[in-house]
C-alpha cells in the first residue's frame, strides 16, 4: 500500500505540475496575444496616420500652395495699385497747386484790367448790383439821393 500512495502522490504531482504549467502557458499566451493585438492596433493607427498624410500631400498641399501664390499675387497687385494711387495723388496735388496759382494770377489780371477799363471785366457785384441806385461815393442808397443807413 505504501507503493500505491507513493504512486498516487507521483501521479497527483504530475497532474498538478501539468495544470500549473498549463496555467503559466495560458498566461504567457494571453500576454503574447494582447501584445500582438496592441501591436496590430498601433500598426493600424500608424496606417491611418500615413493615409491622412498622403491625403494632405495629394489634396490639401496643392490647394494651400495655390492660395499662397494667389495671396502673393494679390499683395503685388495691391502694391502696384498703391503706387499708382500715390502717383495720381501727386498729380492731383500738382494740379490743385497750379489751379490756385492760375486763379490768383487771373484775379490779379482782372484787377489790372478793371483799373484800365472797368467795362471789359464783369463786376465784382452781382447783376442786381449793377442797376441798383448808388450815391456819388459808390454806396447803395435806399431812395434816390439818400445814403444807405444799414
Amino acid at each position: 500500500m505504501p507503493y500505491i500512495i507513493q504512486v498516487g502522490e507521483l501521479v497527483g504531482a504530475a497532474i498538478l505540475g501539468g495544470w500549473i504549467s498549463r496555467i503559466l502557458t495560458i498566461r504567457s499566451r494571453v500576454r503574447q496575444e494582447n501584445a500582438g493585438a496592441s501591436k496590430a492596433e498601433a500598426e493600424a493607427k500608424a496606417d491611418q496616420i500615413e493615409n491622412i498624410r498622403k491625403t494632405m500631400d495629394d489634396i490639401y498641399k496643392p490647394i494651400i500652395e495655390e492660395l499662397r501664390k494667389t495671396a502673393a499675387d494679390a499683395m503685388a497687385e495691391a502694391g502696384e495699385a498703391r503706387k499708382k494711387a500715390d502717383e495720381a495723388m501727386d498729380k492731383v496735388e500738382a494740379l490743385e497747386k497750379e489751379n490756385r496759382e492760375l486763379r490768383r494770377e487771373n484775379a490779379q489780371l482782372r484787377d489790372a484790367i478793371r483799373e484800365i477799363n472797368p467795362d471789359l471785366v464783369p463786376s465784382l457785384r452781382g447783376e442786381n448790383g449793377k442797376s441798383a441806385p448808388r450815391s456819388k461815393d459808390g454806396r447803395f442808397v435806399k431812395r434816390e439821393g439818400l445814403p444807405n443807413e444799414d
